[in-house]
């Protein structure tokens, strides 16, 4: 299946995307048959030299990012002229592009790069006695090796993230388009959302894996993705007359190379797992840096909250609505993070302060925007400490996850997972909760005459991406927490509740910003999937299933 889509993904340019191509920017047949056979042949190498579960990461990482790609191709079926992909064509006139046989051939190469992935995942063909099998009996990695590495990955790979929703290069061509992630068409946009993501949650993955082989194996897989969709902007970027380098692809595949490297190297001499007790001392540790870090988030938004927006030259400050809600999230997040300070509640109460954070972001997307929005009306108007304050609430926020995620792996280290399964009590009101929080972040809290708020899917701005990583916290909330044991299950669900509950306030402290407003489907949204997630969170409290306990 890998040779298959490295196949269909060099004919199908070669055959053409649309109907009459005009001539590509570059020369780039050589440079697209190497992207696209190279996680194939990589494995292929591996599985040769004895390596056959890393040849088989490799697939799954490379896999990863294929249904965004698709979608990001699939631009050429609805607007060809919208596509700014010089490797394959570019426009000389405004006549209209109509999709080819090569298109085809091109997204069956993604949904063939997808399969392949999959099969690997899922350890197709491996037999004991197998070459892959035996790698699969290796000694795991230790609990420090892996909690660096998550660090690692986590800052590194939001570095690549930022630069694959930047501008893939600079343009003075006007049949060319330059626009990043937000100015471009709807399905450029999701489809860099999927890779991004897709970009992220594989290197948090491979850098939490027990055996290095898979480690190494998805982090390679993943890079090799990336450079399929960085590389051609950055020689597009070179040599198309009227186009210049932009940053956002160096920073996408530079930083994965280096999380590759320090991640591969850093555990290549390994260590065997430390004793219970030492595990215990270390996550108490990181359990009160990261309290620390929840009280500074919970100050900063306070401090955030009450301080001025923006200020006016010879003025006084205008009153602001969008920094309200931070008073909510502040206390909440100061408060969890304050009671992470307590040795004996530190361990349930981390996963739902973890979860909490995303209120923060969400907030603070928020208030930053009117910020910069505001500040940008006239010269004498001018960005306020509260929302410098609001955007330092915002890093903490982010460094406290970090330190959260890192005392979860530690803990989660010296229990025995292989075990785990669905509970299915909590499947019927979490599967709710994950349909009604689409809606709750998708939809507008309320509505008004002349009144437009950020959104998902319209008016996409900066208080959209807030809204796009909360909603992304509690589903993923959601959906670990039908996994966990019944206390985390039930702090996982309690804390996503927490975040959709100071969403679901937007409408009562801010809705005075708009005449004659009224409450949207948002806000009830937001209550419907509240009320969910606490039903979710009382079943799990009690437990799983009779059965369960019987067959542990």
């Amino acid at each position: 299946m890998a040779f298959l889509s490295a196949g269909l993904l060099i004919v199908g340019p070669v055959v053409g995307v649309v109907e009459d191509p005009p001539a590509a920017g570059y020369a780039s047949t050589p440079l697209l048959v190497l992207l696209a056979a190279a996680a194939p042949v990589l494995a292929l190498v591996l599985v040769q030299r004895g390596r056959a579960l890393t040849g088989a990461a490799v697939l799954t990482g490379a896999g990863l990012l294929a249904p965004g790609r698709a979608l990001v191709d699939l631009v050429f079926l609805r607007d060809g002229l919208s596509a700014a992909r010089p490797e394959f064509l570019v426009p000389t006139t405004l006549a209209d592009l109509r999709p080819a046989a090569g298109l085809w051939l091109l997204l069956a190469g993604h949904l063939a790069a997808a399969v392949a992935g999959v099969l690997a995942a899922g350890r197709a063909g491996a037999a004991p006695g197998s070459p892959y099998a035996l790698e699969l009996d290796e000694s795991t990695t230790s609990v420090g090796s892996r909690r660096r590495a998550l660090g690692w990955a986590l800052a590194f790979a939001t570095i690549a993230v930022v630069g694959l929703v930047m501008a893939p290069f600079q343009s003075d061509n006007a049949f060319l388009l330059d626009d990043d992630m937000i100015g471009a068409s709807t399905l450029v946009g999701l489809g860099t959302v999927l890779i991004a993501v897709a970009v992220l949650g594989g290197c948090v993955y491979a850098a939490g894996a027990a055996r290095s082989a898979v480690s190494a194996g998805v982090l390679l897989g993943v890079l090799v993705a990336t450079a399929a969709v960085a590389l051609p902007q950055i020689v597009a970027g070179l040599t198309v007359d009227l186009l210049r380098p932009a940053p956002g692809p160096y920073l996408a595949l530079i930083s994965l190379v280096l999380l590759t490297g320090l991640i591969v190297s850093g555990r290549a001499g390994r260590e065997r797992e430390r004793g219970t007790a030492e595990l215990t001392l270390e996550a108490g540790r990181v359990h009160l840096v990261t309290g620390v870090l929840g009280v500074l988030t919970g100050v900063a938004s306070l401090i955030g909250a009450f301080g001025p927006q923006v200020t006016i030259e010879a003025l006084d400050s205008p009153e602001t609505y969008a920094n309200r809600p931070l008073v909510p999230a502040g206390i909440l997040v100061g408060s969890l993070g304050a009671a992470l300070l307590y040795h004996r509640w530190a361990a349930t109460v981390r996963p739902a302060f973890v979860v909490s954070l995303g209120a923060v972001v969400l907030v603070g997307a928020s208030t930053l925007d009117a910020a910069f929005t505001g500040a940008g009306i006239g010269d004498d108007i001018h960005i306020g400490a509260g929302a410098w304050f609001a955007a330092v609430a915002v890093v903490l926020a982010a460094a406290a996850a970090v330190s959260g995620a890192v005392a979860g792996s530690t803990e989660r280290d010296d229990v025995d997972l292989t075990e785990r399964t669905v509970h299915t009590s909590v499947a019927a009101p979490v599967a709710a909760a994950i349909l009604f929080s689409v809606g709750a972040f998708g939809l507008p809290m309320f509505t008004a005459r002349d009144f437009v708020a950020p959104g998902i899917w319209t008016e996409f701005r900066l208080a959209s991406w807030g809204l796009l990583i909360a909603m992304c916290v509690v589903i993923a909330a959601s959906v670990i927490a039908a996994m966990a044991r019944p206390a985390r299950a039930a702090a996982l669900l309690l804390g996503a509740a927490a975040v959709v509950g100071v969403h679901a306030l937007e409408f009562p402290l801010t809705g005075d910003r708009a005449q004659d407003a009224t409450a949207g489907s948002g806000t009830w949204l937001s209550l419907a999937c509240c009320l969910a997630l606490l039903v979710a969170a009382g079943i799990a409290s009690a437990g799983p299933a009779p059965e369960h306990d019987e067959k542990r």
